[in-house]
């Protein structure tokens, strides 16, 4: 669809890497997906002071001055049912914590497990592809990189052959390089910026990549594919004195919980998407409710936080109307 407005192919790039967001490549990308660009281009993108973390932080701040209590370090070992509703949760702590109503952001195989379920689907869930992720100390570069900076590999289109089909590394990368420090100075030290690189990658269902032994050598590949790229001309001096805080690959999101080490939750292919997507309801199981990536509306901050609203409304009902049946107030399960 892009094609037919825009025939330059880097032009074309422009208008529909964003598809790697959903997990697909951009050639078999539903042309939906392109009001991601209309998105970014168009409507603008926003970067919190404090860095992405501060997003959650106001989050939590603002349950917690609602009344919400958090638990932090605490895992659900198991959920006890009552017929088929959930009546408690439990911890590795040994609390059991008594419950109307249950929200699992978990991901989806943790999910049906705590839950005893298995979903019905003609075709197996897929996982999307991962990513490797640094945050790297450099010398202050000032206005000579942009706060996003994305570079495309001459080889754009065996790039997703490699990793989602035959499962091995780039070998023409293409990457995503943010500098934050570019609109929060505050978030590294004086005279020096913070970087955050992403190389995309195979996830850990179709991969062959030994992370544990590769992982850090990877890393540092790709940060030099990156400065040499981005900005050359200061190349030496920041790679000399670059400070690499943290790598993150598929080994480490796969430790975390998430699906075959990708944080990217479940492709956006067609049968993964829209009605086709993990529902945020259990069969089986009346007052239990999903949220997070791999359910409805799909991966992603701004739609995860919609899954987080869908997944509140199905429990207290819609804001305005109160006379809707909600899962916590029949046993009947309500919705699709």
């Amino acid at each position: 669809m892009v094609g037919r407005f825009i025939t330059d192919e880097r032009v074309q790039r422009i208008f529909t890497f964003q598809a790697l967001y959903a997990g697909v490549p951009p050639q078999q990308a539903l042309a939906a997906y392109a009001v991601i660009a209309y998105m970014d281009t168009v409507a603008g993108v926003y970067f919190p002071r404090g860095g992405m973390r501060a997003v959650p932080e106001g989050l939590a701040a603002a349950a917690a001055a609602a009344g919400v209590q958090f638990r932090y370090g605490s895992s659900v070992t198991r959920l006890e049912r009552s017929g088929s509703r959930v009546s408690a949760v439990c911890t590795d702590s040994g609390d059991r914590i008594a419950c109307d109503a249950v929200v699992l952001t978990t991901e989806l195989p943790l999910t049906y497990q705590l839950l005893g379920r298995a979903p019905r689907r003609p075709i197996a869930l897929r996982p999307a592809p991962s990513a490797l992720v640094m945050h790297v100390g450099i010398p202050a570069v000032g206005d000579a990189l942009a706060h996003h900076n994305i570079s495309f590999g001459g080889k754009w289109s065996q790039t997703f052959d490699e990793i989602i089909d035959r499962g091995v590394l780039m070998s023409d990368p293409s990457l995503l390089v943010t500098r934050p420090t570019a609109g929060d100075p505050s978030l590294a030290p004086a005279g020096r910026d913070l970087l955050y690189v992403l190389a995309p990658c195979p996830n850990l269902e179709v991969g062959k990549i030994n992370w544990t032994a590769q992982g850090d050598r990877y890393a540092r590949q790709v940060l030099d594919c990156a400065v040499d790229r981005l900005i050359p001309e200061l190349a030496t001096s920041v790679l000399d004195d670059a400070d690499v805080l943290d790598v993150v690959t598929p080994a480490d999101w796969a430790r975390q919980g998430m699906t075959a080490g990708t944080p990217f939750a479940l492709a956006h292919t067609f049968p993964q998407t829209g009605p086709f997507r993990p529902a945020n309801l259990v069969r089986g199981v009346d007052n239990a409710v999903l949220a997070g990536g791999s359910t409805v509306p799909g991966v992603g901050v701004p739609t995860a936080l919609l899954s987080g609203r869908l997944a509140a409304e199905r429990i207290t009902g819609p804001p305005g109307r109160p006379a809707v049946r909600t899962i916590t107030g029949s046993a009947k399960r309500v919705g699709a």
